[in-house]
């Protein structure tokens, strides 16, 4: 058996894919490098482990999409049991409680997505705001 054969240099190419070889940088100002050490220490991590750490939650962040905040996702369902609820009462229509359990339960099921929709059709990036 060769040393060097097929399947000796595939595995030996995959295993040097995991290597971290590459480096990434930027340049900060005297605050900005204060408050990163700072959050380095409060993390009890180096630079390098912190940086590494925030690009690849930023990269499944962005491969994940869109996602709405606990926020306005509360206020989508707040918003949606409103509307739903507000015109038959303003119109005098009586409610039963089944008719405002039902209610109750298609906003808290479809909260999450109509946020998630709210969003993407924003021309701007509010999560960044």
């Amino acid at each position: 058996m060769a040393i060097l054969d097929e399947k000796n240099l595939a595995a030996e190419a995959a295993k040097r894919a995991t290597y971290r070889v590459h480096h990434v940088g930027t340049k900060l100002n005297e605050a900005e490098i204060s408050k990163l050490e700072g959050l380095t220490e409060k993390r009890n991590q180096t630079q390098g482990e912190l940086i590494r750490e925030l690009i690849l939650a930023e990269i499944a962040r962005d491969a994940a999409g869109v996602r709405a905040s606990a926020e306005l996702t509360e206020i989508t369902g707040v918003r949606l049991l409103l509307i739903n609820l507000l015109k038959p009462v303003a119109t005098g229509q009586p409610m039963t409680e089944k008719v405002f359990d039902d209610i109750v339960a298609e906003a808290k099921k479809r909260k999450a997505g109509v946020a998630k929709s709210l969003l993407e059709d924003l021309p701007i990036d509010l999560e960044r705001s």
